[in-house]
């Protein structure tokens, strides 16, 4: 890997799934070809990727919110594209998620023309967010969920 290649998850690596993540590059050559991929795994071990080809700016940059992919498995300005656009490794699979106390883990990274890694990152979606109180419902033939925000969660709305 390149120690001067930096691959920035903004406004940062660990967010709520529904989260818009901005993607950046920086450090590398004026006008430089890379491949940036995405992999992550599903609960039952299904692979999913995506990649997409970007040409620096002439600053070393490439920013996802601004620069067209020019191939991959999207193509134009698409920010979230890498998120999107994974496909399984496996025909005919289907990602699956059940666990939502276990967050969505991607792992990023920056490839050369010829294929050495230059940087990665990791991403972790998350589905709960942080004091979420998780609690199992029965009644009658009923059961669920109930997910409660944490213990003064929007008491300064109410002026409590």
């Amino acid at each position: 890997m390149s120690s001067q290649v930096r691959l920035l998850l903004l406004p940062r690596a660990r967010c709520m799934f529904d989260e818009p993540l901005q993607v950046k590059v920086a450090g590398l050559r004026s006008r430089q070809v890379v491949t940036l991929r995405a992999r992550a795994t599903d609960e039952k071990g299904v692979m999913f990727s995506s990649m997409a080809t970007y040409e620096a700016d002439g600053s070393g940059e490439v920013d996802l919110q601004r620069d067209p992919s020019l191939s991959g498995t999207y193509t134009g300005v698409q920010p979230m594209g890498l998120l999107w656009s994974m496909r399984p490794d496996t025909l005919h699979k289907r990602f699956i998620k059940t666990c939502s106390l276990k967050p969505h883990v991607v792992r990023f990274s920056v490839h050369e023309e010829k294929g050495g890694m230059l940087a990665e990152a990791t991403n972790e979606r998350l589905l709960v967010g942080d004091g979420v109180i998780r609690r199992p419902v029965k009644d009658g033939n009923i059961r669920g969920v109930l997910f409660t925000p944490p213990e003064g969660f929007g008491d300064e709305k109410r002026g409590i």
